[in-house]
């Protein structure tokens, strides 16, 4: 605004004090009182009164008046240039938005790229709502495109978490739980870029790194140079990354990331390692991390797992994680576990439970689950494993008949070695003539049995109620998952009467069937396997498991059982083949695993080694061997040679296919680009982890029953080859082991 200047008023201007010149002319004229005249007569003279009322021209008062006013211009309000930019970001924002959610993503891109061009400076969230959408459903090449055509400057701390997450989604590694050796690759080139990435980042890798699944080992692909790496490998691969990170970007890790390595020392590929959680856990106090309650979780998790005296631990863990976190009490009495809630918490807890046959705490978990409607499938399998577990303190073999004062017989003499399915200590000794001896198998209708389980306080005092117990939760499985064949008279008396919103797996069968394993006949045990299999085929026939845990159970059968063990045993390997067929031909969707082939075989010649069946035995081996020679624990050398035509070379062998890929390798420097980039500093040996790509092997352990039969037959011809094939096998893995440790990885060679 320009100011006024200074000059000669115009004609027509208006003076503004010409109406107070009237009133100084008007008090002029007005006559004053007398007193006051008079004394102010003798003193008023012309001169005075000029100097009393000065007279001023327009201009003279004019310029007096502007000098009081303030010259500061008054500024009109503009719309400004930033708040126009401002206006147009919201706008950009609402319509890309509205694009995403419609899931139109390439008018969502081009409204970006429009803005842009348009030389408006989009904020970063702007840009993000893109990049987390590329990143959520592992789109790789969408992600980096966008982010090369969009970004002018180096990438934010939250846009390198995407770009690293939309690795981890892409569907090759996310759906097949593969090894994200791509992801990894990413983060190490941003560590020598200089541009960390966030502590999130690393979390997200370490978790995804303890999902991957086995490798597999069927012998269509074990002995392939496209076996990829599998759990064990990514087991120590993520405890290196861990260190690798803490040296080289995040000295000291969140909670979260403590907690989910604390949880990873529960599932160690060879056992659970408790000592190293607790070093976990004190490091996380003692940097002033206050733990959570995933954290908690994950110690109480660790120790449980382990066992024997460290349940013990995770019980105390539980009650600091009460006080802490303000569980309130429970109205079923728990002892030292009165107040502790929370559905991992219960898990775990039942982890432990099982491990030291507690069926007492066990039990009160239970309830506590039932009543605040929080079961789980996994909570129902480490309850049925507590009552296998389990082993109550009445035994019929240390009890003796009474009439009269007179020891009539023992318990022992009597016929079955275990208590009917509702046996009670009390219950007469006509009655206790075996599992096989009663109704049979499991239940339709627990109403009609004999005696109902009453999940007093008092575990159960026989074999007989431990069955009884875990038949009837079961059948409260079965009823609440067909609602329409609940009846109020089957419903447990309180604290379980709650419901059992369970889901029927293979695992939960396997789990069930093996309290009638511990604590029934196998004459039980058989009839309730065949009728879970007839009543749920399409879900169990293809566990390999349940295969196996029924041959072992053969395989310790006692003496009067060994007749029936024999008849199932041939039933159950039938079944069996057809699944190792399938999955010596590489089928995927399979359960079976090398280590079960070997348990399997293992327990079918243990079977028939007890019924004296040596020759069937021997057929087996050689079936075996036959199948898995020990040659396939090495497979052919890629020698130059033998490509070209010429004689192999008599040297030693250097086998590339087994050889410690570069992901897995150690390093001295960050900065290495003749090299893949891997981790500095590892945790994990410098052999590296157990090779789980090993195909099916035999030992002298698996064979010991039948070269003991061997020895009494006086067999010195089948003695001999019993001992040769352990020898050949045993030889085989040595020169397996020295390969893998003595080979190298070509210069440039990717290995998967």
């Amino acid at each position: 605004m320009q100011h006024r200047r200074r000059g000669r008023l115009p004609k027509t201007f208006t003076a503004p004090m010409s109406e107070l010149e009237r009133r100084v002319l008007a008090l002029q004229n007005t006559q004053a009182p007398s007193d006051v005249v008079h004394s102010q007569s003798l003193e008023a003279t012309p001169e005075s009164e000029a100097a009393l009322f000065p007279r001023y021209t327009d201009e003279e008062l004019f310029s007096m008046y502007e000098d009081l006013i303030p010259r500061q211009p008054v500024e009109v309000a503009k719309p400004s240039e930033e708040h126009r930019e401002t206006h147009a970001m919201i706008e950009v924002r609402e319509r890309v938005c509205v694009y995403m959610r419609d899931g139109d993503l390439s008018s969502a891109e081009s409204a970006i790229r429009t803005a842009q061009l348009s030389g408006i400076t989009l904020p970063e969230d702007i840009v993000n709502i893109v990049l987390r959408y590329h990143a959520l459903h592992g789109n790789t090449e969408g992600f980096e495109g966008f982010m090369a055509n969009i970004l002018t400057g180096k990438p934010s701390e939250t846009q390198r978490d995407l770009h690293i997450k939309s690795y981890l989604r892409d569907p090759a590694v996310f759906a097949s739980r593969a090894f994200p050796t791509r992801a990894i690759d990413l983060l190490h080139k941003y560590e020598a870029s200089g541009l960390h990435a966030p502590i999130k980042s690393y979390s997200r890798i370490i978790s995804s790194l303890f999902s991957v699944r086995p490798s597999p080992s069927p012998p269509s692909i074990c002995s392939t140079p496209d076996v990829p790496l599998g759990r064990l490998a990514a087991n120590s691969q993520a405890w290196d990354l861990f260190a690798h990170m803490r040296y080289v970007a995040h000295p000291t890790p969140d909670a979260r990331l403590y907690a989910l390595m604390i949880r990873a020392c529960a599932s160690a590929p060879s056992s659970p390692e408790p000592e190293r959680a607790l070093d976990l856990w004190t490091e996380m106090l003692d940097a002033g991390i206050v733990p959570t309650e995933g954290a908690y979780d994950a110690v109480i998790r660790a120790c449980a797992k382990a066992g024997g005296e460290w349940v013990s631990e995770a019980i105390r863990f539980a009650r600091q994680m009460r006080d802490r976190f303000g569980r309130g009490s429970s109205e079923v009495g728990g002892g030292d576990l009165e107040g502790v809630g929370g559905p991992r918490t219960w898990t775990a807890l039942l982890d432990g439970c099982k491990r030291v046959g507690d069926l007492g705490r066990a039990r009160w978990i239970l309830a506590e689950a039932v009543r605040a409607e929080s079961l789980t499938d996994e909570m129902m399998q480490h309850m049925f494993h507590a009552y296998a577990a389990y082993r109550p303190p009445f035994k019929r073999g240390a009890t003796r008949i009474v009439n009269d004062g007179a020891v009539v017989a023992s318990a022992s003499n009597q016929e079955g070695p275990l208590a009917t399915a509702t046996e009670c200590p009390s219950d007469p000794p006509q009655k206790s003539a075996g599992v096989s001896s009663d109704s049979g198998a499991v239940p339709k209708d627990l109403a009609h049995m004999a005696t109902m389980p009453s999940f007093s306080h008092l575990p159960p005092q026989s074999p007989g109620e431990v069955v009884a117990e875990a038949t009837a939760l079961f059948d409260r499985i079965l009823q609440d998952t067909n609602p329409t064949s609940r009846s109020s008279s089957n419903t447990p008396p309180d604290p379980l009467a709650g419901r059992f919103n369970i889901r029927l797996t293979p695992r939960l069968f396997n789990a069930y069937i093996s309290v009638y394993y511990s604590h029934a006949s196998l004459e039980s045990a058989r009839d309730v396997f065949e009728r879970l299999f007839s009543s749920f085929s399409v879900d169990l026939m293809g566990d390999s498991r349940a295969y196996v845990d029924a041959l072992e159970r053969c395989a310790l059968s006692r003496s009067h059982e060994r007749d029936i063990a024999g008849t199932w045993a041939d039933e159950l390997w039938t079944r069996w083949e057809e699944l190792e067929r399938e999955w010596a031909n590489g089928a995927m969707k399979t359960t079976v695993t090398a280590r079960l082939v070997e348990r399997a075989h293992t327990a079918v010649r243990r079977v028939h080694s007890l019924n004296g069946d040596v020759d069937r035995a021997i057929t087996l081996l050689r079936t075996f061997m036959s199948r898995y020679p020990p040659t396939a624990l090495l497979p052919p050398a890629r020698n130059p040679s033998s490509v070209d035509g010429d004689a192999p070379s008599m040297k030693k062998r250097t086998i590339t296919l087994f050889a410690k890929p570069p992901i897995l390798s150690t390093r001295t420097v960050l900065n290495n680009s003749s090299a893949t980039p891997r981790p500095l500093v590892r945790l994990t040996s410098a052999v590296g982890p157990p090779d789980e790509r090993v195909p099916p092997l035999l030992s002298f352990a698996d064979v010991e029953l039948l070269h003991a039969r061997l020895v009494e037959q006086g067999r010195g011809k089948e003695v001999g080859f019993l001992k040769w094939a352990c020898k050949a096998y045993e030889g085989a893995l040595r020169a397996r082991r020295e390969a893998v440790l003595g080979a190298r990885v070509p210069a440039g060679e990717d290995v998967p």
